[in-house]
């Protein structure tokens, strides 16, 4: 598997339609409000990276990105928790998870880990969804939620209803594991990190690779309503 730090205009434009489809069509049933821009600010101006299956059938496939940014940076998303104890440029906020396959969000967690551990990062925060759909069961191990479920200000779902999502940190030892538990099956990444290669347990599953497997020629295997969603 590999991430690639996208840059050009191109590479962006497509990170972002793939970022929509997925939440309008794989189940997710949210997108930003009217107002907000905060999605914008990320897209523009956070660490965008697409993940792709480079050993696979189609190596310039993005199956999955997401953004990630340092404090130092632009500011986090919410106001809370408080994290201006520690240094701003070692604290990053992950987010605009998505994938267009099953399994596609658990290589890319791995590669926010790997990343995390390169760029020596003493924090992370994210804000994945907890109201309607309960998205903090990915962040089980290695992270702590902060504080009580926030009303988001800047989505809802397709219907128009609120969304509250939850606060979660992984810091010290917690994040040295998870850093730990995703380069154990080995990696290697260039020196301005826009590209990191690595190796993964979790397993990515394809239409046709599924047809072929179960010599089936049914309808698209479901794809989780967890990993189709992502974070926000």
């Amino acid at each position: 598997m590999e991430a690639r730090r996208l840059s050009t205009d191109l590479e962006r434009q497509l990170f972002a339609r793939n970022l929509t489809e997925t939440r309008q069509t794989k189940g997710a049933g949210f997108s930003e409000t009217e107002n907000s821009r905060v999605g914008e600010v990320h897209l523009a101006f956070g660490r965008l990276y697409g993940v792709y299956d480079d050993q696979g059938e189609n190596p310039t496939e993005m199956i999955a990105g997401f953004v990630m940014h340092d404090l130092a940076s632009f500011p986090q998303s919410y106001p809370k928790p408080d994290l201006t104890h520690l240094p701003p440029e070692r604290v990053f906020e992950c987010g605009e998870l998505w994938a267009k396959v099953a399994g596609g969000a658990d290589v890319a967690r791995q590669s926010i880990w790997l990343l995390l551990g390169l760029m020596k990062a003493e924090a992370m925060i994210a804000y994945p969804i907890f109201k309607p759909w309960n998205l903090t069961l990915a962040y089980r191990e290695h992270f702590t939620r902060v504080g009580e479920p926030i009303e988001w200000p800047y989505a809802c779902t397709s219907d128009g209803s609120k969304i509250f999502v939850q606060a979660i940190i992984s810091d010290g030892e917690e994040l040295r594991g998870l850093v730990r538990e995703a380069s154990q099956y080995g990696f290697e990444a260039s020196a301005d990190l826009t590209s990191v290669r690595f190796t993964t347990r979790h397993r990515i599953f394809r239409k046709h690779l599924e047809r072929r497997r179960l010599n089936l020629a049914g309808p698209e295997p479901a794809i989780s309503r967890d990993l189709a969603r992502g974070v926000v």
